[in-house]
Order: structure tokens, then sequence, then C-alpha cells
């Protein structure tokens, strides 16, 4: 996925999902096994960090992204503002 692209995503969650909803929007992306899925791979496990940090920042911290992204083997890494360019 590609900066915008991950920006985009999250902006579409916007406050209106559930944890629960973007656990379904992002459980392929996993490299893990987790209710029989295994899809992910490694480049998509990369993009599912990358895309939940974005969504941790977005949503001013929020301790439930947090744990998603623990629950799913994703790493919340430093606070990085993505780029607008594509």
């Amino acid at each position: 996925m590609t900066d915008p692209e991950i920006k985009d995503k999250v902006e579409s969650w916007n406050w209106n999902l559930s944890i629960f909803e973007i656990y379904d929007e992002v459980k392929e992306m996993s490299m893990y096994h987790y209710e029989g899925y295994n899809t992910g791979n490694e480049s998509s496990h990369s993009d599912l960090s990358r895309l939940l940090t974005h969504a941790y920042d977005f949503f001013n911290c929020d301790p439930m992204i947090m744990e998603l992204a623990s629950f799913l083997g994703a790493e919340i890494t430093e606070k990085k503002e993505l780029t607008t360019t594509a």
C-alpha cells in the first residue's frame, strides 16, 4: 500500500467503524493464524503495521488500535506523518 492509500483507508474509517469492523477489514493482512485466516504475506503484514500505526496516530493513540495490532502480530512504530505524494 502506498502512503496515500493508507491515509485514505484510515480517514474512511473516521470514527464510524467499531474496532471489530476494522478487524474484519484488515485481518487478511496478518501473517498469523486467527480464526482460520492466514492469507497475508510479509509485504501485506508490513502494510498492516503501517496502516495500524497511522490509525493509532489518527485516532489519538486509541488503545484499541494498539490492542488490535498486538492481536494481529503487527507492530505500532514511531509516530510518523505519512507523505501526501503518490
